[in-house]
């Protein structure tokens, strides 16, 4: 099956129930969690100053009748929300589902913080067959959270996604089928002013707001745009609802208070809607520009001032992986074994090494050994053997090793590390670099290699001293190895090591625990990177 026919397949194969499960989970969660800030903001804020809550009624609300009985297609709100995620067909028109509903839910109750409004007109408790309707509506959906109105928002979004479902030859069929839709979502959306929830104002919020999410959805790359979006929602109204409520409770320099949440919050939302962007990106790591590093790896100033969040969330990452690794991988002397490309280079895939760790992971690198035996390795080692480390450093998020490495190496024998970035951030698919960096990069590391053998033949005045000289290659990334391992396998093709037939076999043997899935290293990339062979590695030992 060729890449083109395993694309469509995974885009037109129906999701599990437990995708659509965790979807759904995920969708409902988000909902819940920010509607219910939201409100508790907006009614805090009403008790105290009554004022700064706006009133959206316009002479035409009054003509607008209180219809009890719409409590019925109000509640149907709900439930099409639900179902929705279960009549879906394809992974397809989940994800984009998913991503409709979050979206709308992120931007609407931002948009309830920065202008909370609340409904105007008083609504009695009808004593018909609706009461209990009305009175469960009333303890759990405060007149709050006005402009715009996610019933209206959620109505339009869940019809066009369900709009072509119905999947019957039959004409008659898909229309029936389109009608009885299209009266349910309207149903609902007129549901919001006849039950006396929303204001006209508020409907066309709503309205407004699902267009532009259709339009903007169908431009989101992947889920991970998504995620740092809701990311960044999520924790700048926390924040600033957090120092809100903080400030009103201690009664203590409240304007102070509020403006750090609120300056806290903001970096915040900037931050981690520049990563979502910088995910929405085509080949965005070209050049380095979203995530600097200095000549010798480490993360610079600017960076920090860009992605401090997301770069102590990663830091902490790294630090629960290495812990994770040394605590459940008791009995297991080396975790990161080089592999051999030939009897002059070795390639390993690690994660980032902690500064406490390199001493031990170097001595195994360079002499097969653990620390105890480092020192009669040492005096075993011939005079004429040379040793160069290059560092590929993959890991836009953290800081690289590469300086921890050098100084262990002088320490240990004098051995030079040479220093690689190839940005690629988490989770990225790895044909979003352009072939032609991989091919650049790969280049380099060859030029190293060749460099290293000249100055030791020249220092040595032996022509065979090249075999006496080994160049290790660690690609690093920060801990979950999915980057370093699959930018190893692209290397060993380029080499002409691993091919199109074993590579797959090869990562079976030596990473028996990685998912290279083929969204994240596509069968399209291996084939072309597999048509560069370098000519210096060409023979496989």
């Amino acid at each position: 099956m060729n890449t083109v026919s395993t694309h469509l397949l995974s885009t037109t194969r129906a999701p599990s129930k437990s995708t659509r499960l965790r979807h759904l989970a995920l969708a409902l969660s988000i909902f819940y969690l920010l509607y219910n800030v939201t409100t508790l903001y907006s009614v805090s804020l009403y008790k105290l100053y009554p004022s700064t809550i706006h009133n959206l009624a316009t002479p035409f609300d009054s003509a607008i009748p209180f219809i009890p009985a719409m409590i019925v297609p109000y509640s149907w709100s709900l439930i099409l929300f639900v179902v929705s995620f279960f009549l879906v067909r394809t992974s397809t028109q989940l994800s984009l589902l998913s991503y409709r509903v979050i979206l709308a839910t992120i931007f609407a109750c931002l948009i309830f913080y920065f202008y909370p409004a609340r409904f105007s007109f008083n609504r009695l408790i009808p004593d018909d067959w609706t009461q209990f309707g009305y009175q469960f509506l009333q303890l759990v959906d405060k007149p709050f959270n006005q402009l715009p109105s996610l019933h209206v928002s959620y109505a339009i979004l869940l019809g066009v996604s369900l709009w072509d479902i119905a999947g019957s030859e039959k004409s008659w069929v898909s229309g029936a089928y389109r009608l009885l839709l299209t009266g349910i979502c309207t149903l609902i959306a007129l549901s919001t002013v006849l039950t006396y929830q929303h204001h006209l104002l508020d409907m066309l919020g709503g309205a407004v707001l699902a267009i532009l999410v259709l339009m903007l959805s169908n431009q989101i790359r992947n889920a991970l745009v998504i995620k740092y979006l809701a990311v960044g929602s999520i924790g700048f109204l926390l924040i600033a609802i957090a120092g809100f409520c903080f400030a009103n409770m201690s009664m203590i320099a409240f304007e102070s208070i509020e403006t750090l949440a609120i300056i806290i919050a903001l970096y915040w939302l900037i931050s981690f809607t520049t990563l979502a962007y910088a995910y929405q990106q085509a080949k965005p790591m070209r050049d380095a520009r979203w995530f600097q590093k200095s000549y010798n790896g480490r993360l610079t100033l600017y960076t920090w001032m860009k992605f401090a969040p997301i770069i102590i969330i990663y830091n902490g990452m790294s630090f629960l992986g290495q812990w994770y690794f040394k605590v459940f991988s008791k009995g297991q002397r080396h975790l990161l074994t080089p592999y051999s490309i030939n009897n002059r280079g070795k390639v390993v895939a690690s994660a980032r090494l902690m500064r406490n760790d390199i001493s031990s992971h170097l001595t195994y690198w360079l002499f097969g050994c653990d620390s105890l035996e480092r020192s009669r390795s040492l005096e075993k080692l011939p005079p004429s053997v040379h040793y160069q480390i290059i560092v590929i450093d993959l890991a836009a998020e953290i800081s690289s090793h590469a300086d921890h490495l050098e100084a262990a190496a002088k320490n240990m024998t004098s051995t030079p590390v040479h220093y690689l970035y190839l940005p690629l951030l988490d989770l990225q698919p790895l044909s979003d670099v352009l072939l032609k960096d991989y091919i650049d990069l790969f280049k380099r590391i060859d030029a190293l290699t060749q460099s290293a053998e000249t100055r030791a033949i020249t220092a040595n005045n032996d022509s065979h001293i090249e075999n006496s000289l080994t160049t290790i290659i660690n690609f690093h990334c920060v801990m979950g190895l999915s980057r370093s391992i699959g930018v190893q396998v692209l290397y060993l093709l380029y080499c002409g090591t691993l091919t199109v037939h074993n590579y797959q076999s090869w990562l079976e043997k030596h990473y028996p625990h990685a998912h290279l899935k083929d969204d994240y290293l596509p069968q399209s990339l291996v084939e072309t990177m597999a048509n560069y062979k370098s000519v210096t590695y060409s023979t496989a030992p």
